[in-house]
């Protein structure tokens, strides 16, 4: 050990630098007086601080979390993030489809169709078989009973037609479908052939229009009516109740406008009506809004056909002006739309310059050649012009054939949707019977074939297996509403699978292990032993 090595010692002075800026300190060290100094507590609740893991913290990112800003805008740039709640993914009836679900698994909703459509259909089906108990209406009206008034305005005037119209709803004795009869009050027929004219009108058959299928005269309503029996679409409402209705849209400014894709599917059905009764030698003569039916979103047929045929037969014109009054109909209905004011066909001018402040130059062309038809020759052995001659809705279709491609595409996906939603239905009948037939052979109170038939032999397996199907129960005894597995488990019966699964008795002194496929082989052999038993001439 080297004896040139100094000792260290406690009571050595501590080195101070020597700079300008030094400042005498005093000597650090541990004074004597230390010992009898009271021990520090730091002010808090605990006896001592708490230490945080050395583990990473959530820090509040300004680029995905900032306070809303009232008087100015946000200092950060806002990200493209997500910010829903953390429970933006649980299941709602309402919701989007939850898109974090794995390839096996299935929520409520995949069982079912949209709740939009349900909702729809069923509100279709209940207007279709509504009825009025202690009605003033007639019992009767030729083969048709149960009538129920659709006129929302009880008011009687003088209706498109020339006579007070009314519509009801009624049942066929025929077949028990649902019609419309459109009355015509106080109408008397002059002539047999003009009702025969209805003949030429039950022979169409196109979608975009309300099939006629009957008309007669009676007195059932205590005067002489015309009664036009055509189909029912329930639900339904005119062009002119949803875009021209008085108070409503019709002359305000900043009112909602329709899109132009919803006037163009108007134009093309509408034509593609027009186009099937031109092509029969007839002409609609209702193409106003009051008569055009809005059946379902973007959906419309045209209705009051024949109608004009009947009342005014004596006083028609030629077939080939009311053709050409038919596709200015057209144009004037589709104007008022645009322009929304029912009486926009009255200054076409002003109209068209406002249709074209708020749709295209294609659609505005296509109005201004529907409400301007070139003229007709006054003399009837005279040619008509080249103009006027292609006035016709064959040339309409021409004229707008990509907007029908358009529309006949978009038709398309909505049938492609109908249809997956119709293969999600698919099945519910082959359960409903699967259904039916265990519920008929379980626990059947009569002595037919035995007294304890249901709850001896392979019987006994279908009630521990309904009891495994429906009556679940967690570890609590609290039921287990798992739609899923109840499916899955029909299904798997339906199909006889060779999977085992373990039944046990509600006293749980039974425990059986048995196959889907054993269970289905019990369940076909008791539904064919009592469907012997119901019809002895099987055997």
């Amino acid at each position: 050990m080297c004896s040139s090595k100094k000792s260290l010692s406690v009571e050595s002075p501590a080195f101070t630098p020597k700079t300008t800026n030094a400042v005498p300190v005093k000597n650090i060290g541990i004074s004597p007086k230390a010992v009898g100094a009271p021990t520090f507590t730091p002010r808090g609740s605990g006896m001592s601080s708490p230490c945080s893991p050395l583990a990473s913290q959530n820090h509040i990112n300004p680029y995905v979390q900032q306070s809303a800003s009232v008087a100015a805008q946000p200092y950060y740039q806002d990200a493209s993030s997500f910010k829903h709640p953390l429970n933006y993914h649980l299941y709602s009836a309402i919701g989007p489809r939850r898109e974090n679900l794995m390839a096996y698994q299935r929520s409520t909703s995949d069982f079912f169709i949209p709740d939009n459509l349900r909702e729809d259909l069923q509100r279709k089906a209940d207007a279709a078989l509504q009825t009025f108990a202690n009605s003033t209406l007639p019992q009767h009206v030729e083969y048709f009973h149960s009538l129920v008034a659709l006129d929302t305005n009880h008011s009687k005037g003088q209706s498109a037609f020339g006579y007070p119209s009314w519509t009801y709803k009624a049942t066929s004795s025929k077949d028990g479908h649902t019609y419309v009869l459109r009355r015509i009050e106080g109408f008397r027929l002059t002539s047999e052939a003009s009702i025969r004219t209805v003949t030429s009108w039950k022979r169409l058959s196109n979608s975009s229009m309300v099939t006629v299928h009957d008309a007669f005269t009676g007195r059932w309503f205590g005067d002489s009516s015309l009664v036009v029996v055509t189909d029912f679409h329930p639900n339904s409402q005119t062009l002119a109740e949803k875009h021209l209705m008085p108070g409503r849209n019709a002359g305000r400014a900043g009112s909602q406008i329709v899109p132009e894709n919803d006037l163009w599917g108007y134009i093309i059905q509408l034509a593609s009506a027009l186009k099937t009764i031109h092509s029969a030698n007839l002409a609609a003569q209702s193409v106003m809004a009051s008569k055009v039916l809005l059946t379902s979103k973007n959906r419309v047929r045209l209705n009051g056909c024949g109608v004009f045929d009947i009342i005014k037969y004596d006083q028609q014109q030629s077939v080939r002006e009311s053709q050409r009054k038919d596709l200015q109909d057209l144009g004037r209905l589709i104007l008022c739309i645009a322009a929304r004011s029912p009486s926009a066909h009255q200054n076409t001018h002003k109209s068209l310059e406002l249709v074209s402040k708020s749709y295209s130059e294609r659609l505005r062309i296509c109005l201004a050649w529907l409400v301007a038809p070139p003229p007709l020759p006054q003399d009837v052995q005279t040619q008509p012009s080249a103009k006027a001659a292609e006035y016709n809705v064959e040339a309409l279709l021409t004229n707008i054939a990509d907007k029908v491609v358009s529309c006949f595409d978009s038709a398309l996906h909505y049938e492609d949707a109908v249809t997956t939603n119709l293969m999600g239905e698919l099945e519910n009948g082959r359960l409903v019977r699967l259904l039916t037939k265990l519920n008929v052979i379980l626990e059947r109170p009569d002595t037919s074939p035995s007294a304890a038939w249901s709850e001896t032999g392979e019987r006994y397996y279908l009630k521990l297996f309904r009891d495994f199907v429906f009556h679940q129960v967690d570890h609590e005894g609290r039921p287990v509403l798992d739609l899923g597995h109840i499916i899955t488990c029909l299904n798997k019966l339906d199909a006889g699978i060779d999977e085992k699964i373990q039944l046990i008795s509600r006293d749980e002194q039974s425990v059986f292990i048995v196959s889907y496929k054993e269970v289905k082989r019990g369940f076909e052999a008791a539904w064919s032993e009592i469907t012997k038993h119901a019809d002895p001439q099987r055997r």
